[in-house]
């Protein structure tokens, strides 16, 4: 099961970078990208996507690959709405690629671009057996090597404030999923052997 969950979150990585690159909505999302200061090369180190508006597209083109319903169910790509039918979970925001320690992606953080998208700004994957979100340190699988050998981390809140950083060569950042940074999240970077941290947080209260 946990095989086939990966292999899912991995295709649809995939499905989700080519609609940002290559589709009419993905232009609107890129438009949006490019105002912050994001570029290409930055998409594509760390294959960010656009799940699309419509609201099966991601179902439709995992079945047909083959991918069952019960998969992308427990992979956290599919939800039901209230009438019982399966939906996309995510639509109409970007996509980011959670991932563990090693590198797989186990989830998606989704924020949206548009401010009359339904729901909050970031929405992410529910926990499922491979994300569990108290426990993930996002950016951790670009930042770990020099974690470990500078023993210090830079701890920020957002996804794409830690990617920023590591692309631009502060390697050692990582976040929690928002604000939620919690003692799961220390205790993985004790294990890591870190003796300095440096807070980056956002300026709200």
């Amino acid at each position: 099961k946990r095989v086939e969950l990966r292999q899912a979150l991995e295709f649809s990585a995939q499905i989700y970078h080519f609609m940002l690159l290559h589709s009419h909505e993905g232009h609107l999302a890129l438009n949006y990208l490019y105002e912050r200061g994001i570029d290409l090369s930055f998409l594509q180190r760390f294959q960010i996507g656009l799940a699309p508006k419509e609201g099966a597209l991601l179902l439709r083109l995992m079945t047909e690959k083959g991918f069952s319903e019960e998969v992308l169910l427990a992979a956290g790509l599919m939800a039901n709405n209230e009438s019982g039918r399966r939906r996309d979970f995510f639509s109409d925001r970007i996509t980011f690629p959670i991932r563990d320690i090693g590198g797989a992606i186990i989830g998606f953080s989704a924020r949206k671009y548009q401010e009359n998208t339904f729901g909050g700004k970031y929405i992410n994957t529910a926990e499922t057996v491979l994300f569990k979100k108290a426990k993930v340190l996002f950016g951790l699988s670009d930042s770990r090597l020099r974690i470990v050998k500078e023993k210090a981390a830079l701890i920020v809140e957002g996804q794409i404030d830690t990617l920023r950083l590591i692309h631009e060569g502060f390697d050692y950042a990582v976040s929690a999923q928002g604000t939620a940074f919690g003692q799961e999240h220390v205790r993985e970077l004790i294990q890591l052997g870190i003796k300095r941290v440096y807070l980056a947080l956002d300026g709200d209260k």
